[in-house]
């Protein structure tokens, strides 16, 4: 018997009598087989078919030897936003970067050349270096998994040096009589126990402004998602951000009476939108990043104190402030 050639399929009875046939179109991004299937009641009519999806076999499989920079990169994007559940905001900065390697993106993958990589980022020279930074280990990712499936023979990225660092600022925080002085000129403030709590825990704005009374449970308190400075909810930046905050009583009790001055806020606000958040607006609503830093600031010059970004509170709780009694 003749043996059969690439892509003209195979045809035989199943066990309940049945006809099948199937071609092999290709391999997919996990290097298995992709086959496309027909069934019949009779030889005849899977031939038939089959006969008309031969000439359709190997649509939307990746041929390495056609494939370009930009379908890989927009395929290895999508990928990775299905299977890590990857932020919207880490979403928009692949786009970015995309859009920054648009003058490669027609580049055949086989002819991809480090003279190529290195004048892209010679023409990006305006980029901040931590930007660069970012867009250089985005291809450098992406070409490690093209090598990995068969789709490049050598990652060309490896012979372009990564792009310089600049001059990294320190992180500026207060120490720890600055933050209780901050803390006594916001105590009469409604976003008071936010501050407090990420001064003293250590959470990140995206995630005070995220939280639920569900996520507070008595003196533990779970960080389950982030808010984006687009009003867009996210999962935590990293799985340990998720694992629960012990709280002392102080911060309970603090939790409490925030609790309690919130009803007063529902039953006397006109339009009360329920989220069911611990630190929402004056309507109930999620707090806007804007707004939040707006306060943060007029606190922060009505304490007399030198001027961080609300990041900065979680850089002086690791630089050594603890609370005292409330």
């Amino acid at each position: 018997m003749p043996r059969r050639g690439k892509g003209e399929g195979s045809i035989f009875q199943r066990k309940d009598g049945r006809w099948a046939a199937f071609v092999t179109v290709g391999y997919g991004l996990d290097g298995k087989q992709q086959k496309r299937w027909v069934y019949g009641r009779t030889r005849r009519e899977v031939a038939e078919r089959l006969a008309r999806l031969l000439p359709k076999a190997g649509y939307g499989v990746i041929q390495a030897s056609r494939l370009r920079l930009g379908e890989w990169l927009e395929r290895w994007t999508d990928e990775r936003v299905r299977s890590r559940n990857i932020r919207l905001s880490t979403q928009r900065k692949y786009a970015e970067y995309q859009r920054m390697l648009a003058p490669l993106a027609n580049i055949p993958m086989a002819r991809l050349s480090a003279l190529a990589i290195r004048a892209r980022f010679a023409e990006l020279a305006d980029l901040s270096p931590s930007s660069r930074r970012h867009l250089y280990q985005f291809l450098r990712a992406a070409l490690r998994d093209a090598v990995r499936l068969g789709l490049l023979e050598a990652n060309p990225i490896e012979a372009v040096d990564p792009p310089a660092g600049g001059v990294v600022r320190p992180a500026r925080a207060w120490n720890r009589e600055q933050a209780a002085a901050f803390l006594e000129a916001a105590r009469a403030h409604r976003l008071y126990p936010m501050f407090y709590l990420m001064l003293t825990t250590g959470i990140r704005i995206g995630e005070a402004m995220a939280l639920r009374w569900e996520d507070w449970q008595g003196e533990r308190l779970y960080i389950r998602h982030t808010l984006g400075k687009d009003g867009s909810l996210g999962p935590t930046k990293t799985p340990g951000s998720s694992a629960p905050i012990y709280l002392d009583p102080a911060t309970q009790e603090l939790l409490h009476q925030h609790q309690g001055y919130q009803l007063e806020e529902r039953t006397t606000a006109r339009r009360w939108k329920d989220h069911g958040l611990i630190f929402p607006s004056e309507r109930g609503t999620p707090l806007s990043y804007r707004n939040v830093m707006r306060a943060f600031r007029r606190l922060i010059e009505r304490a007399g104190l030198p001027r961080i970004g609300l990041h900065g509170l979680r850089h002086s709780y690791t630089s050594g402030f603890y609370h005292k009694a409330i």
